[in-house]
């Protein structure tokens, strides 16, 4: 297994990447927090981009980490990751999918994929001035500190 991370999502994963995040089977575990989400940030929406589809939450640019397996046939990405800066000193994690086949009862569970696309946020959010912590917003009593 060959992952990749990018800030990009070709236009042709459309529909991969609408299963992924709208249509996800593992989403009812976190129905709540999902809930509280879209009431104070807004719908998460696909947007056509020149450099292909971005993520945006209400009105907020969010920022979008997509993983993909090199290994995989095609181009569709098998997971991502949507955050966005809420304040000078925190980063909220609104929003972790995964392809069911990356899940931890997946074909590819020991990726860890989860695990690691948060890592990579938290990777980021440390190179960012004044960032000290990373808040889930699923579950806002899980907190990283940077």
């Amino acid at each position: 297994m060959n992952i990749i991370f990018s800030s990009r999502v070709p236009r042709e994963s459309r529909e991969a990447l609408e299963e992924l995040l709208f249509f996800n089977p593992r989403q009812h575990r976190v129905r709540d927090g999902i809930l509280d989400s879209l009431e104070q940030f807004g719908h998460p929406r696909l947007v056509d981009t020149p450099a292909g589809l971005s993520v945006r939450v209400g009105a907020h640019e969010a920022q979008t980490l997509f993983a993909y397996d090199r290994d995989r046939r095609g181009s569709d990405p098998v997971g991502v990751v949507v955050f966005l800066r809420t304040s000078p000193s925190e980063m909220a994690v609104l929003h972790v999918a995964v392809h069911p086949d990356y899940a931890l009862q997946g074909r590819q569970a020991g990726v860890g994929l989860g695990v690691t696309l948060v890592e990579k946020v938290k990777e980021i959010a440390s190179r960012i001035v004044g960032v000290e912590k990373i808040v889930f917003f699923y579950r806002q009593h899980v907190v990283i500190r940077i």
